[in-house]
């Protein structure tokens, strides 16, 4: 998904698939993974447009909207870096990565149930040394924030090609002020969220850039 305005997403470009409208270049590489998975399955099934039930807003074209956001901190030696995504079609997901006395941890994928909601960020992830061999179990991390609406919206729009055809975005992005922390491997976090925006978009799959 592109977000050309709205990068990883459309005009500004703003996310309508984790990268075809929604996010600033650091878009959740999780969130893009499932997307584009997600809408070239449906591309094939559908002859190339994607328009999940409920969802349709005129021939070829659907409704996203959501939240993203990008944080990123540490304490002496160590460091977090977390990717939030949020579309109401293609769900909610997490990517987080941490490197704490030296070694490196990650984790992340689909949230079940709301990673956004009301003003509050929650969601518990499980991450895992990186590395060769053998890994210890999965230890469980807990992210929690708040966000709110920081500015007017801005109308955008965007034109991206995928593997599936042509991704045509146009609607609204929102910015926002973001808070979040981490608690991994026995640390708390106070992360710095410098992108943060929430997207309001019409997406048509397969159409032309023309649309």
């Amino acid at each position: 998904m592109a977000l050309a305005l709205l990068a990883p997403g459309p005009a500004v470009a703003a996310g309508g698939s984790p990268d075809a409208g929604a996010r600033p270049a650091q878009a959740t590489q999780a969130a893009r993974t499932a997307q584009t998975a997600h809408t070239a399955g449906a591309a094939r099934e559908t002859g190339g447009q994607h328009s999940p039930a409920g969802q349709q807003q005129g021939p070829g074209w659907t409704r996203e909207a959501g939240q993203v956001v990008w944080c990123q901190g540490g304490q002496g030696d160590s460091r977090v870096v977390l990717d939030l995504y949020q579309n109401s079609v293609f769900g909610a997901h997490v990517s987080l990565s941490a490197e704490v006395a030296g070694v490196e941890y990650g984790g992340g994928g689909p949230v079940a149930g709301p990673l956004f909601d009301d003003g509050t960020i929650s969601a518990p992830v499980a991450v895992e040394e990186l590395g060769e061999g053998p890994s210890p179990a999965p230890q469980e991390a807990v992210i929690s924030g708040s966000y709110a609406e920081a500015g007017p919206r801005q109308r955008v729009r965007e034109v991206v090609e995928e593997p599936f055809g042509t991704v045509v975005s146009k609607g609204w992005r929102t910015p926002l002020t973001a808070e979040a922390a981490v608690e991994v491997l026995g640390q708390e976090f106070i992360l710095d969220c410098t992108d943060a925006f929430a997207f309001d978009l019409r997406v048509r799959r397969g159409g032309t850039a023309g649309e």
